[in-house]
């Protein structure tokens, strides 16, 4: 009788210790599974932290261009949201008075008005200025007419003022945004006028190789041939032309007994080139790691 209790004690035991062990395995198994699933989500948690802070970034680069810019309302927030962003339109000039220290704000309502740039632009349109004065619209003018135009059209004659009667508009004469040999061409044809000089043809060269970052140039070769008075009329007129026009290489002829001064030159005009700005993506790897591509281009002119 007490060997079989003692058999039967010992069998308890060793069911025990079965039991015993089952559950250390499967606690063991279930904190394994735990910890694999607990370092996953971590490093899951991690990845996309590091993402939403990079586009974070991004979206705070965006709205900070676009409030330093001033074409938008500055945003309610930090950022713009999308119902700000679809509110924004740059064409308005009444935004002006929302912006105020911003690039748009300070380069229209100052740098457009410097009588600097104003003293060497070219004869105004007859449109940008007052037709019983006889002066100059300025800018608040010519917006006071848009506040108080009652037709689309109207207000797009004067938003288009703001801009052809700006004194800005030296800018792009004096270095113009493309090639464009007729344009050039055409200038060449107005300072010839202007010298009262009539030449037999005026042809732009192709464009060239220029050593100025970002700067374009168009070769032209010029012969005149008149007289000394009207010859030195082009060369001044050329020299005083709003359109930057480099000689590189001349020859002066003047023929004996007779008043002919001829001239041979080779010169270059310039232009700005278009800009190509570099849009990178920024791939985040799941060791934290950042690639950044800078393979998209896109050309703004």
């Amino acid at each position: 009788m007490a060997k079989d209790l003692a058999i039967g004690k010992r069998l308890k035991i060793d069911k025990a210790k079965q039991n015993m062990l089952g559950a250390v395995a499967i606690a063991s198994l279930i904190l394994g599974v735990s910890l694999v699933f607990a370092v996953y989500f971590l490093r899951y948690i991690k990845f996309n932290s590091a993402v939403i802070s990079e586009k974070n970034k991004a979206i705070q680069g965006y709205s900070d261009a676009i409030r330093d810019i001033g074409v938008c309302k500055k945003p309610s927030g930090n950022v713009y949201n999308s119902a700000e962003l679809q509110q924004c339109d740059p064409n308005d000039p009444e935004l002006l008075n929302n912006v105020p220290g911003t690039l748009r704000y300070n380069v229209i309502t100052d740098l457009s008005q410097n009588e600097a740039l104003e003293s060497v632009g070219r004869t105004g349109l007859p449109i940008c200025y007052d037709s019983s004065t006889k002066e100059k619209l300025s800018f608040s003018a010519i917006l006071e007419r848009y506040r108080y135009a009652t037709s689309d059209t109207a207000k797009e004659n004067y938003l288009n003022m703001i801009g052809m009667c700006s004194a800005l508009r030296v800018i792009p004469d004096a270095l113009p945004s493309s090639a464009n040999p007729l344009a050039l061409g055409a200038s060449l044809n107005k300072i010839f006028q202007l010298s009262q000089f009539d030449p037999e043809g005026i042809t732009p060269g192709s464009t060239d190789e220029s050593s100025l970052p970002g700067i374009g140039s168009l070769s032209v070769n010029l012969e005149i041939e008149s007289s000394a008075e009207t010859t030195m009329r082009v060369l001044n007129n050329l020299e005083k032309s709003i359109r930057e026009i480099n000689i590189r290489s001349a020859r002066i002829e003047r023929a004996v007994g007779m008043d002919v001064l001829k001239v041979e030159a080779t010169a270059s005009a310039y232009y700005t080139e278009p800009v190509t700005l570099n849009e990178h993506v920024e791939t985040v790897r799941g060791d934290g790691s950042i690639e950044t591509d800078a393979g998209l281009t896109e050309e703004a002119i």
